[in-house]
């Protein structure tokens, strides 16, 4: 771990909002050099896949009418990557003088801060370090079951390394596991290229990819490690019958009319289909929030009712999903 260099890149966006450990967690993937005066460290409408950061020395910036900006390292409008606001370059740089800079890939930078910048945005009791195993079992989805089987659990789940920038679960993939992190961060998106949305950020104790193996329906994100940790697995089969069987709760429709009259709370229909789908064929009083949605939606709905889920194979993933969040749900078979 160099320390100095994390201290260095401090001065820089985004790492002037990071914590040192965070920092610490891409320097490994940095390339540390020095170059000679009059080197082309990168051509005008050359694509780059690396943000490149000036340590010491001085580097000219010249434009396509050769209008030339020198960049000195101790100068203020030092504080960010070489001409980097685009993936093709507007500028040459050539060194002017002896030069020591970093360079990292632009994917790994844009990775480690939309995690950190999630984290940031997130009310949450837990932190980096928190222990994952405490986190998971007093989560209101372990409430839920028995205590034989959080103990058989346990001793189910494999333990598997993960390095910075690994995919642990890819979108349209079938799901054969779910995950939980023991050590390190993650980042969930979904779509690609121009079109990633970011979902979530994960971090020690937080569940993920169980709603594949309710479902049985394709990934709908992609998880990647933001940092080097461990995740560990649970296959389906032990899924199923240790943490899937005992949380879900069924209710016949012949028993919905007695359930809304009888129950000491409000009970909300919720309908987990597309709109489309709802609109061809609605559901009598009942609320549409698609799947793909509900996780993101979640606090929009009231904590005090009971929820009855409908709209198919998806509804017990989405009953899953309200009660890993705390929520009395049923599926409505």
């Amino acid at each position: 771990m160099d320390t100095s260099l994390s201290k260095q890149l401090q001065r820089f966006i985004p790492f002037d909002e990071w914590s040192e450990d965070t920092i610490n967690e891409l320097i490994p993937h940095f390339r540390h050099y020095e170059l000679g005066p009059r080197k082309i460290l990168f051509k005008r409408g050359q694509s780059d896949d690396e943000c490149h950061f000036l340590l010491s020395g001085t580097i000219d910036l010249a434009d396509d009418a050769f209008d030339v900006n020198s960049i000195e390292a101790d100068d203020d409008d030092n504080f960010m990557a070489l001409d980097s606001t685009h993936h093709v370059h507007r500028y040459a740089a050539i060194t002017k003088t002896p030069c020591a800079l970093v360079s990292v890939k632009r994917a790994y930078l844009e990775l480690l801060s939309t995690w950190s910048e999630v984290r940031q945005s997130v009310q949450s009791e837990s932190d980096e370090d928190s222990d994952w195993l405490e986190r998971l079992i007093t989560s209101e989805l372990f409430a839920r079951i028995p205590p034989a089987n959080i103990q058989k659990l346990l001793t189910r789940f494999e333990e598997l390394p993960a390095a910075f920038g690994d995919v642990i679960v890819r979108e349209g993939e079938v799901g054969e596991h779910c995950y939980v992190i023991k050590h390190g961060n993650a980042l969930v998106t979904r779509g690609e290229g121009d079109t990633i949305e970011t979902l979530a950020a994960l971090s020690p104790g937080d569940l993920f990819g169980e709603d594949a193996l309710i479902s049985d329906l394709p990934r709908n994100a992609t998880i990647t490690m933001t940092s080097a940790g461990a995740v560990a697995r649970l296959s389906k089969e032990h899924f199923d019958t240790l943490l899937r069987q005992p949380v879900l709760k069924h209710i016949r429709e012949s028993e919905l009319e007695k359930l809304i009259d009888e129950a000491d709370t409000g009970v909300i229909v919720l309908d987990v289909r597309q709109p489309p789908e709802a609109e061809a064929a609605p559901m009598l009083r009942a609320r549409n929030v698609p799947l793909s949605q509900l996780r993101q939606r979640v606090k929009e709905l009231e904590q005090d009712f009971i929820y009855v889920v409908c709209g198919g194979g998806r509804a017990e993933a989405a009953a899953y999903i309200l009660s890993e969040a705390g929520f009395d749900a049923r599926v409505l078979a």
